[in-house]
């Protein structure tokens, strides 16, 4: 009863605080921080003077400074998610600012009396709260994504994969198409805005916890299912692939299918798995290539395994082959109409690049994707399994993690010794010994050696600082705290694409009132000014997509490319646009046009504060001066 009216107190400050910081004039997204800071002062004071005290002593309690902690986990947490809500309320439900404010308000006290009574003050044993803290921060992550997906601006690489779908087809340059599907779908269903973009991927994160959770049961059992499904909420390449809408995450899901019909056919000798497995290895083969890494992993253990060897004279995995085959081959049907472009962008192009030796690098973005305790945990689970094949018990689960990790990190691993890497391209090979991790997280086996007493001690910080992060930094990116401003550079954070949408369509909207040629927007970089420009200045000005990116001025904008051809553009007047002034000044930039203006500055605010800026001029009469001999524009330029 202390807990409930002591909540409800500080619930009413709260709200208090907040109708009266938006009275005087304060920004109500900064206000409902402010206020929330009141209310979580009061808490603490009723802590520090002990009228909320330690309800049940006979239950496993922690210190007073693990309370703390605790206790200001929580509320960040809470924050996190509030931002989320309260963006919700205002904007997608266009509810009234009081109105949102008591519907964050009472939320925040709902979350925060189950979080007290199940953390900071319980009433349960420590193994029930280890159980719902998993599943809590599970919900939780899922929650935070869902609030947040259509408010976070889309990363230049999303508006890339837009304009795929804005494009549909069954093939591209640079990827298969499943991700520009995905797109279409969420848009015509959810409108064209970043939910719609992103919707997908939340759905493919869903499967891919769902099969994670199965193969890790399979494996294991079902304490070490639930810990499986913890870390492909919380590290940080799987909870990515949640929210952001790249080729990835329909990836992620497939390869995570593909492992648990693989185990299921292998290990568990089931004959209609290998259905599952050509249908899922074939939706990744449409989402991205490297999927064709588990293809020599799973031959391998046939030929290894004794019990597996059987399969190569049946006919089940030669039909999942097949109806695999056929799933990919409207991208085959694509490449061979296009010069075989995305087959030699994706191999002969990537193995033809300059030496580079970048192992270094790889180690460090695995250590990114599944932050350092994941790193040493995989590391770890690797060598345990290494041991148990050497064993008769449990020789082919460890056989099936091992391949199925090492051999696909075997093709990174040699390509970063003479090629560039990218930092995301080893994130779905760890699925398969993400249950191996989970099961040391659990304690699962018996008798636990050192390393896993020690990665068990640090997988606790390592969930909370994740978890925490997100929470911090969704907040942060969309709503900004109050006193923090955004680092004066729009290209580094998310924070005001469609800031610069709007500006840049408003300089596109003057232009286009002079000038009796249609007017085009092109990015001086390879493709994320073109693509933010596509998704943004469209929205700002309600008019069809006509940013074209550089290659009309013989610059590289991959699709682009081949969407705008040059001599479909030829006689436009362009508008050049770039973060940096010194790539509007460059030398070959004036042959294409019969007219340059100078170079201008445009500043980018956000909340009235400036967030960064961006520099453009405009090009007359696009291609003509060059292909018909006129005089082309001076090539000065401030």
């Amino acid at each position: 009863m202390r807990l409930f009216v002591v909540g409800a107190i500080c619930a009413l400050l709260d709200f208090v605080a907040f109708v009266g910081l938006v009275r005087v004039g304060i920004d109500p997204m900064k206000a409902h921080v402010l206020s929330f800071a009141c209310s979580v002062l009061l808490y603490f004071v009723c802590i520090a003077t002990g009228i909320l005290a330690r309800i049940d002593p006979t239950v496993d309690s922690c210190s007073r400074s693990q309370q703390l902690v605790v206790f200001f986990f929580l509320r960040l947490l809470t924050l996190g998610l509030r931002g989320g809500i309260f963006g919700v309320a205002m904007t997608a439900l266009n509810l009234p600012v009081f109105l949102s404010g008591a519907s964050v308000v009472f939320a925040t006290a709902a979350i925060g009396l189950l979080g007290d009574t199940l953390f900071l003050w319980p009433t349960i044993s420590i193994e029930r709260r280890k159980l719902f803290a998993a599943a809590g921060i599970i919900i939780y992550l899922l929650l935070l994504r869902l609030v947040f997906l259509g408010f976070a601006n889309l990363l230049p690489e999303e508006a890339y994969y837009w304009n795929y779908s804005q494009h549909l087809d069954i093939g591209y340059l640079d990827h298969p198409p499943m991700v520009a599907w995905l797109i279409w779908v969420g848009t015509t269903f959810f409108g064209d805005n970043e939910f719609g973009v992103r919707i997908g991927a939340y759905i493919c994160w869903l499967l891919t916890a769902g099969f994670s959770f199965y193969l890790a049961r399979n494996l294991f059992d079902k304490a070490t299912a639930i810990a499986c499904a913890l870390l492909v909420a919380v590290l940080p390449f799987y909870f990515s692939t949640g929210f952001l809408m790249m080729p990835d995450a329909p990836l992620t899901a497939a390869w995570a299918a593909t492992l648990f019909f693989l185990e299921r056919a292998l290990l568990g000798e089931k004959r209609l798995a290998w259905l599952g497995v050509g249908l899922s290895f074939g939706i990744g083969l449409l989402s991205k290539y490297t999927i064709l890494l588990l293809g020599p992993a799973a031959l391998l253990f046939v030929l290894i395994d004794p019990r597996s060897r059987r399969w190569l004279g049946r006919k089940e995995p030669y039909l999942a082959a097949a109806v695999a085959a056929l799933l990919f081959s409207p991208v085959v049907y694509w490449n061979a109409n296009h010069q075989w472009m995305s087959f030699a962008f994706q191999g002969s192009k990537r193995m033809g690049e300059a030496f580079q030796f970048t192992l270094p690098s790889l180690l460090v973005s695995v250590a990114v994707l599944l932050t350092p305790t994941g790193f040493i945990a995989a590391a770890a689970s690797l060598k345990t399994s290494i041991s148990a094949v050497r064993s008769r018990p449990g020789m082919a689960r460890a056989l099936f993690i091992l391949l199925f990790t090492l051999v696909p990190l075997s093709v990174f691993v040699l390509f970063s010794l003479l090629h560039e890497n990218k930092p995301n391209w080893t994130g779905p090979l760890w699925l398969a010994v993400l249950p191996s991790i989970a099961s040391v997280l659990v304690g699962a086996g018996g008798k636990e050696q050192w390393p896993g007493r020690r990665l068990r001690r640090a997988w606790i910080p390592t969930i909370g600082i994740a978890t925490a992060v997100y929470a911090a930094l969704f907040h942060y990116v969309v709503l900004g705290f109050p006193g923090v401003g955004y680092i004066h550079n729009i290209r580094t954070l998310p924070v005001a694409w469609n800031e610069f949408g709007q500006a840049v369509g408003a300089v596109e909207a003057a232009v286009a009132k002079e000038s009796a040629a249609p007017v085009v927007l092109m990015g001086t970089d390879k493709y994320f000014l073109a693509s933010e420009m596509a998704f943004y200045a469209r929205q700002a000005q309600r008019i069809q997509n006509n940013s074209i990116g550089q290659s009309a001025i013989g610059g590289d904008s991959l699709m682009y490319d081949v969407w705008y051809p040059a001599e479909t553009v030829q006689g436009s007047t362009a508008v050049l646009v770039s973060l940096k002034r010194n790539e509007l000044q460059q030398d070959d930039i004036p042959r294409y046009f019969s007219r340059l203006t100078d170079i201008q500055e445009q500043v980018v605010r956000k909340n009235g504060a400036a967030v960064g800026s961006f520099y453009y001029r405009v090009g007359y009469h696009l291609g003509r001066c060059e292909s018909a001999g006129m005089q082309c524009a001076s090539p000065s330029g401030n």
